[in-house]
């Protein structure tokens, strides 16, 4: 499960790139729909992120053929879930 504070970064990081989520759309649907991929690719990717895989391990377990499309917004996704979980973690210590 995706924590809310990742969650919250990765909202973020999409407002300031103008990606807005819009009624009724999840998490999800808003990552899909910034990253132009499905909504089951996109919680694959998110999933693999948030347990540690690397952009390239994710975007293959989600089946992304061609990452390149929004390499750099992807790249900024796992890189805000990476620091979001390693201030998480300090914080835990």
């Amino acid at each position: 499960m995706i924590s809310s504070n990742v969650i919250k970064g990765v909202h973020e990081l999409l407002e300031d790139r103008g990606i807005r989520a819009e009624p009724p759309e999840t998490f999800e649907d808003t990552v899909a729909r910034a990253l132009g991929i499905s909504r089951h690719q996109s919680e694959i990717l998110l999933e693999a992120l948030h347990d540690g895989a690397t952009v390239d391990q994710a975007a293959t377990a989600a089946k992304i053929e061609s990452p390149t499309h929004e390499r750099d917004l992807l790249i900024r996704i796992a890189r805000t879930i990476g620091h979001v979980l390693g201030n998480m973690n300090r914080a835990q210590a």
